[in-house]
């Protein structure tokens, strides 16, 4: 083999390698972007459902008073 020849496969092994390593990276980042939209999504249905399962009791003092 000539040395072109083995540079070619030297540099096409590493070039493969290193683009497994950043589509690795660019997954594991766009598995924390979905995890953070879809816990913002679902925050707000969980707290009403949450808040309708538990319901406080509201007494005259929780209102808001008229300012006369």
């Amino acid at each position: 083999m000539s040395k072109q020849s083995i540079n070619f496969w030297v540099l096409f092994a590493v070039s493969i390698v290193i683009s497994a390593i950043l589509i690795s990276v660019f997954v594991k980042a766009l598995k924390i972007i979905l995890m953070a939209i879809l816990v913002l999504a679902l925050a707000p249905i969980v707290f009403f459902a949450l808040r309708m399962l538990i319901p406080t009791k509201k007494d005259e003092n929780d209102k808001l008073k008229r300012r006369d």
